[in-house]
């Protein structure tokens, strides 16, 4: 097959200039996998005020909403025009497809990934590079996961520390930042501010650290075996805290900090996860 026709298209959201640089907890979730799985693919850059028109363009559904209910428009995408035009893709999304199908979620893209290596003759089983992304019979159990790191992350204060640091493109970044105030309730985005060095910020981090240490470094149980979860082989739920690591890494002042919490867990498994993190 023509190398070119079959190298998919991973839509990322693009940090603000002159350094593009993803930060995105999600779109880092899939292009681990993506690296993971030795995928042959691009990226295609989107600036955060074209996201919603990108993927309505494409004729991807949502998969989430915002709390007011309406759709939240957001990426990753990954388009693999190898893969046949499912059934159930929408007509709009087929007008914007000469063939191949496109996965809006980050763990349905993992998954799909996932299955592509399963059914290739080197499927990373024995002898093979590495093991799968999915070890047998863990789905449901990694859907759950996911879930509980997203809430974990968002709802523990990790979210809140980061807003004001997220880079936004200068040339858009008052609309955008005034459009995000909206859709989370608050009247103006300088209200989500967190001083750094004010007590309630040493407050927040330190309820943030222990949100983390009871819900999240206690699964950590072989950590004399290696960095991941499991110990010294990587899977998926690895994938899942190094997205949101990421964004901790690109956003969050405190980051060198919070490498060292609860015995260095999260330093040594975003190093350990470098090795899958190319930008291409």
């Amino acid at each position: 097959m023509d190398s070119q026709k079959s190298t998919m298209t991973f839509y990322d959201i693009a940090s603000g200039p002159p350094v593009v640089h993803p930060c995105a907890p999600n779109p880092w979730k899939a292009r681990y996998a993506l690296n993971f799985s030795k995928t042959s693919y691009r990226t295609a850059w989107v600036p955060l005020a074209d996201v919603a028109a990108t993927r309505t363009k494409l004729g991807v559904p949502a998969v989430r909403k915002h709390a007011d209910g309406t759709d939240f428009l957001t990426l990753p995408i990954l388009h693999d025009p190898s893969s046949p035009t499912s059934s159930s893709s929408t007509t709009q999304q087929q007008q914007h497809q000469e063939k191949g199908i496109f996965v809006g979620d980050s763990f349905d893209i993992a998954l799909h990934l996932h299955n592509k290596q399963s059914s290739s003759p080197d499927d990373g089983g024995e002898g093979g590079a590495h093991p799968p992304l999915f070890p047998p019979n863990s789905l449901a159990l990694h859907r759950a996961f996911n879930a509980h790191v997203d809430a974990l992350f968002s709802e523990s204060g990790g979210v809140q520390l980061v807003m004001s640091y997220i880079p936004f493109d200068p040339a858009t970044a008052e609309a955008t930042k005034a459009k995000m105030a909206r859709r989370i309730g608050v009247s103006r985005w300088e209200d989500l501010e967190v001083p750094p060095g004010s007590e309630q910020r040493k407050s927040m981090l330190a309820a943030f650290e222990t949100a983390l240490g009871s819900g999240l470094a206690v699964w950590f149980v072989r950590r004399d075996e290696g960095p991941f979860l499991e110990g010294r082989e990587p899977m998926y739920a690895d994938v899942i805290i190094g997205g949101w690591l990421q964004f901790m890494r690109s956003c969050l002042p405190e980051w060198e900090e919070m490498r060292g919490w609860h015995g260095g867990v999260w330093g040594r498994l975003h190093d350990a996860l470098e090795e899958w993190a190319q930008v291409v």
